[in-house]
């Protein structure tokens, strides 16, 4: 940055005889080339403060969006975090830096204002308008401006942390200062055309027009702290730059230029812009001592400077612009310097860091803002600027200078920073002093105020691994939210591998009955401190003996009773309040009168039981789950016993016609078939044979001897032969069949002739 020192020159009175001319020795100036942004673009200049930072905003290289950027001694020209990505316009800056303009948020413009370490701060619309924009903000960090609907345009007054509210009979409000005061332009009554207007705090309405009457317009947009205020109206077909004092309306355009505006006003000094003949444009300076003069007077003829416009002055007497160095666009600054050499340092009279003392020490990034104040016997404030900042860690990781007056460090507990600030005069004088910010250490442990387990019992006690989820609530004096886990898993008789912690807040645990887990937590914060707490879960015991709900035998009944073994299964169905399948088996087979080998468990539900008639076989089944409850149940096989003889279904002799009677004994043999409904073959034998033993003999199971002799009455004589079947029940049935001792030769007829046989009468 080049620093150039002027003088006014007479040469005024020659250019522009309207004007009273500047005595050379009166005012000494320094031209400061302000230059781009780092990457390269030349800003437009829209504001100044008291400490001689600029507002301002960039066009990117396709000229399809700006970025507002703020300029700052030492610094240059810099992008705002949070406005530098999107399209933004700074459009004025208060004596802290703080900025307010407007910015694109999704399809619509909202006014904003910025602050360092809070960052922006969005203005809505007024209800049913579509957009706001914001011009200008005191040191009270009032904004005001304008919201915007199809149909109007209403200004607007914003105090910080409350919503816009409208100002009557405003359309615009574009300048403000720290009395309240505000100055913008509306429409006035038919025919319409815009007026100035100033409403001071006590409701007193100040209403401007143009040179020419009523009905000719104006727009002021300037502003002092008197409540001097200025801008462009109406005269004839040209537009004049114009300032409103005590003594009323004042055409400061003494150009005869075309068109003309007063940009700035300050301590007097209006400041602004006007085109000549041939439309180029010109910057120029209005006192009431000096009258109107091109700023472009002041420098040397070969200094390579063109001012083409003063956009922003200060109560310093500062202007600042958009110029041509060389014929390359750039940005500059006039300061005032003393007819003198002054060779005296300013003298601090505050320094203070806010905060000073930061707490909670997260580790995270503090803005930390230095405001310090010096005076000097120039009389024009010294420049105070936060040069370095010292302490422990890195320069730039740990601690940074962000700002003319703002730094960043990392709030890391028992740290002691030194915020170094100089403060320097117009003629380069400096001096210097540095405040402390400390970070109290965080010695406090995180406070556990609940530990919760999800299930807090589990059930059932089956012995597999159940998954248990803690949740922790817990608070820190420093940290947003502790460090908290589960660290252990304890149980009185647990085995290893009965608990297994899976994640920060999961474990899985046997399920064991009886058992009590203690789930321990523990919750640390940033500065080591240390705390712990825990919760049980608890598994019940199982005393609950498993339900048999269904029990039965296949076959229940066994026929036929024939003493063999037979093949039964039982089926069981059971239930249990933990086991899954409680383990059921068929644990004895019981039965009156039954011998050892008349029942034989062959596997868990099946048997080999005698069949025995008239015999009920128990079958004995027990359950039992996995905590050793059991249960019993029993049912029965049942063996009817066999009440049904045999059934002979034929029976013979042989022979049954015996001839000659003569006396001899005779062998007979019976024939019998039967069949039983339990017994494959019954047992049949000759039981009985009519007559005196001496006339009949049994000789074998189906043989006999019987006399051939005639009955008494010298007639046929029949003995009846009784056959007798039983089974292996005893139950018993018989039949008789008749051998014939006939009197008459079967061979022969009645005639007394050989025949076929007779009846044996």
């Amino acid at each position: 940055m080049q620093r150039y020192t002027l003088a006014a020159v007479a040469v005024l009175l020659v250019l522009f005889p309207a004007q009273r001319a500047l005595q050379a020795d009166q005012t000494l100036y320094t031209i400061q080339d302000l230059g781009q942004t780092a990457d390269g673009r030349t800003p437009t200049v829209t504001g100044l403060n008291a400490k001689g930072q600029l507002s301002g905003y960039v066009w990117l290289e396709d000229f399809s969006a700006t970025r507002a950027v703020r300029f700052t001694d030492g610094f240059g020209w810099q992008y705002l975090p949070g406005l530098d990505t999107m399209y933004s316009v700074a459009t004025g800056i208060n004596t802290y830096g703080d900025l307010v303009g407007y910015r694109l948020v999704g399809s619509q413009f909202v006014a904003f204002r910025y602050r360092d370490g809070s960052g922006v701060e969005d203005i809505l619309p007024l209800a049913g308008n579509g957009a706001s924009f914001g011009y200008a903000i005191n040191d009270n960090g009032v904004v005001v401006g304008e919201s915007d609907s199809t149909f109007e345009s209403v200004g607007f007054r914003a105090d910080p942390q409350l919503p816009a509210q409208q100002v009557r009979p405003f359309a615009k409000l574009c300048a403000i200062n720290n009395d309240g005061t505000v100055v913008g332009y509306g429409a006035a009554p038919p025919p319409g055309n815009l007026h100035s207007y100033r409403l001071d705090t006590a409701g007193n309405l100040t209403d401007v027009s143009g040179f020419d009457g009523p009905e000719s317009f104006s727009i002021a947009c300037a502003l002092d702290e008197n409540g001097r205020f200025g801008g462009q109206a109406a005269q004839g077909v040209s537009t004049r730059a114009f300032a409103y004092t005590s003594n009323g309306m004042v055409n400061l355009d003494v150009f005869a230029s075309p068109l003309s505006g007063t940009q700035a006003i300050a301590a007097g000094r209006s400041v602004g812009y006007y085109y000549r003949e041939d439309f180029t444009q010109r910057a120029f300076m209005h006192t009431d001592e000096t009258g109107s003069v091109d700023l472009n007077s002041v420098l040397p003829a070969d200094s390579g400077w063109e001012l083409l416009s003063a956009d922003g002055v200060n109560a310093a007497g500062q202007i600042v612009g958009s110029a041509l160095k060389n014929g390359v666009a750039t940005t500059y600054r006039l300061t005032p310097a003393a007819a003198t050499h002054d060779t005296t340092p300013p003298v601090f009279t505050s320094l203070t860091a806010t905060p000073s003392i930061i707490f909670p020490p997260k580790g995270q990034k503090v803005t930390v803002t230095v405001s310090g104040e010096a005076t000097d016997d120039s009389g024009v404030m010294p420049v105070c600027k936060l040069t370095s900042v010292t302490g422990p860690g890195a320069a730039g990781v740990d601690f940074e200078v962000t700002g003319a007056n703002t730094a960043s460090v990392a709030a890391v507990g028992g740290r002691t920073y030194s915020m170094n600030v100089t403060c320097v005069d117009a003629s380069d004088n400096a001096a210097s002093q540095s405040v402390d910010v400390f970070v109290k250490p965080d010695t406090t442990a995180p406070v556990i105020a609940s530990v919760t387990a999800t299930p807090s019992t589990i059930w059932p006690p089956d012995g597999n691994m159940k998954p248990v989820t803690v949740n922790v609530t817990a608070s820190d004096d420093v940290d947003d939210q502790p460090l908290c886990y589960l660290s252990d898993v304890t149980a009185a008789g647990a085995a290893a591998g009965d608990s297994v912690i899976r994640g920060t807040f999961s474990a899985d645990v046997r399920a064991v009955g009886g058992r009590t887990y203690a789930m321990n937590v523990s919750c640390s914060d940033r500065a080591g401190n240390h705390s712990a707490r825990s919760v049980n879960v608890v598994v019940p015991p199982d005393t609950t003996a498993p339900v048999i709900t269904e029990l039965s035998v296949t076959p229940n009944a066994i026929w036929p009773p024939d003493g063999s073994m037979k093949a039964v299964t039982v089926s069981v169905t059971a239930s249990d309040d933990v086991d899954n399948q409680p383990r059921c088996y068929l644990s004895g087979v019981t039965s009156a009168g039954a011998a050892t080998g008349d029942a034989v468990i062959r596997g868990t539900f099946s048997a080999d039981v005698r069949a025995v008639g008239g015999r009920t076989y128990a079958m004995n089944v027990s359950c039992s789950d996995s905590a050793g409850n059991q249960s019993a149940r029993s049912v029965n096989v049942v063996v009817p016993p066999d009440t049904t003889a045999p059934v002979i279904t034929e029976l013979s002799v042989t022979p049954n016609v015996i001839w000659p009677p003569n006396g001899k004994m005779v062998p007979v043999q019976v024939s019998v078939s039967a069949t039983d409904d339990v017994d494959a073959a019954p047992s049949c034998a000759l039981s009985s044979i009519s007559g005196s033993s001496a006339d009949s003999v049994i000789t074998g199971a189906f043989t006999a001897n019987v006399r051939a002799l005639k009955s008494n009455d010298n007639d046929d004589r029949a003995y009846v032969l009784t056959v007798t079947c039983s089974d292996r029940a005893k139950n018993k049935s018989s039949r008789t069949v008749n051998v014939v001792v006939t009197k008459n030769d079967p061979s022969m007829n009645y005639s007394g002739k050989p025949g076929k046989g007779n009846s044996g009468k």
